[in-house]
């Protein structure tokens, strides 16, 4: 794995830590509905994956 993989991946661990910790706090402070606890996993999911895309297509600053 090269320099900038290797950044990339601990960037995008740490992006993801803070995704992680968002459905935490939405799923202590909420009582969610089936739907909405759902709805809440599929759009994280979904921002996570395409942070994954912008990574590999992109270079560092």
């Amino acid at each position: 794995m090269s320099v900038q993989e290797t950044i990339k991946a601990n960037i995008l661990k740490d992006i993801y830590t803070e995704i992680d910790k968002m459905y935490d706090s939405m799923e202590q402070r909420f009582i969610l509905s089936p739907e909405h606890h759902d709805l809440i996993i599929k759009q994280l999911n979904k921002l996570k994956d395409q942070l994954y895309v912008i990574a590999q297509t992109s270079k560092l600053s």
